[in-house]
């Protein structure tokens, strides 16, 4: 059902543009593809600006009008990043007083850089965490973050921003009081899932318990402490097994390589299956969702399917894992420990997985699907106050 009618603005101009601004093609189809469909469907004229990969390729099928960025990933930095600036600023030139959405640092960086000291154009970005930085406990690291921290509040952050955030602790780290107070802030709640395609389905039957780790195989998510966590459990006579579902992601500063991944595969009840298209297809064989994640996240879209599948969540006490958690009437431990973890997996039963599961579709369903995610940003896109 549309959420315009003839008397909104959008149905008695000619179409408005938006463009969304995101570093990699993936991950703008694997999150927020829904918002740009959505977007359309109410009469807005959609711009998709990234790097194309393989997965990108389709966005032009949808009728967007896709550009490529020639910006690539590299660590924690971006090359080709004057290039992709001067793309994104002839491309808003050519679509005057069209709405730009930016996603993560990259989108901040870049649409600010192209909308330039005019600012002609309402700008929305949208907080996807925090990443690396957030869980890197070295001095440079805490130097970073304030560093973000100053040019976000000072020089990113005006009147004509609205920012999106998955949790409200990444507004308070970006120092966006401001914003706050003036209500240009929304808080989302994730990126959102279809709980029409992640249906709840029956646990297996057990012993034993059957973890599913969902994520990229890099350090920030916790994987080493999952692994080694199973391992503590199984050694206390627990019939515990890992399966990690992991794509890799060298352009991570902490990305685990191949072989890495396989020496956590050999050890005892664990798993390795790499990068997984269908994960909605692996939900039926599993009990429980894990991710002892070291931080950096929004609310992370594995937790939110797992979820939505009617699968309970152990996960850490990092902003985005904890409040869906508890939420959800899943587990939280303290982020690093492989021992609390390993306690919270060894206390695993079905028959309580199986009714904490039960409820964590229902609050999926109600607060985090991408319905509820489009109406508050559908507001934003729109220029009319944003329900929470």
């Amino acid at each position: 059902m549309s959420l315009i009618s003839d008397a909104d603005p959008l149905a008695t101009r000619a179409r408005p543009h938006i463009v969304f601004l995101i570093s990699v093609d993936w991950f703008f189809v694997s999150h927020f593809v829904h918002l740009a469909k959505r977007a359309q469907d109410i009469g807005f004229s959609v711009v998709v600006m990234t790097r194309l990969q393989k997965t990108g390729l389709a966005l032009a099928d949808l009728g967007f009008d896709v550009i490529d960025l020639p910006s690539e990933r590299r660590g924690q930095r971006a090359s080709g990043l004057l290039a992709t600036v001067r793309r994104v600023r002839q491309a808003l030139s050519e679509r005057p007083g069209a709405l730009l959405h930016g996603f993560g640092l990259f989108g901040i960086v870049v649409g600010v850089a192209a909308i330039g000291s005019r600012r002609a154009h309402r700008a929305i970005y949208t907080i996807t965490g925090r990443g690396y930085l957030a869980a890197d406990e070295s001095l440079a690291g805490a130097a970073k973050r304030r560093g973000i921290r100053a040019v976000v509040a000072s020089v990113v952050d005006h009147a004509s921003v609205h920012w999106i955030a998955e949790n409200a602790t990444d507004l308070e780290q970006l120092g966006l009081d401001r914003a706050r107070r003036q209500g240009r802030t929304t808080i989302v709640g994730g990126a959102g899932v279809d709980p029409d395609k992640y249906t709840e389905t029956p646990l297996p039957a057990g012993p034993p318990i059957r973890c599913l780790l969902v994520a990229r195989a890099i350090w920030s998510k916790g994987i080493d402490i999952a692994v080694e966590a199973v391992q503590r459990v199984r050694a206390s006579g627990t019939d515990v097994e890992l399966t990690i579902a992991a794509g890799l992601d060298p352009a991570n500063p902490r990305a685990y390589s191949t072989t890495q991944m396989e020496e956590f595969a050999a050890k005892p009840g664990v798993r390795w299956l790499g990068h997984v298209t269908d994960v909605a297809g692996l939900w039926p064989d599993y009990h429980v969702a894990v991710l002892p994640s070291r931080g950096g996240e929004g609310v992370p879209k594995s937790l939110l399917e797992a979820a939505a599948s009617g699968r309970s969540i152990i996960t850490t006490d990092v902003p985005g894992c904890r409040e869906l958690a508890e939420r959800t009437g899943g587990r939280v431990v303290a982020a690093g420990d492989a021992a609390a973890f390993a306690e919270a997996l060894g206390t695993c039963d079905v028959q309580t997985l199986g009714e904490l599961g039960k409820r964590a579709r229902g609050v999926v369903v109600e607060h985090y699907s991408e319905n509820a995610v489009w109406r508050r940003v559908c507001a934003i896109y729109l220029g009319c106050p944003p329900t929470q």
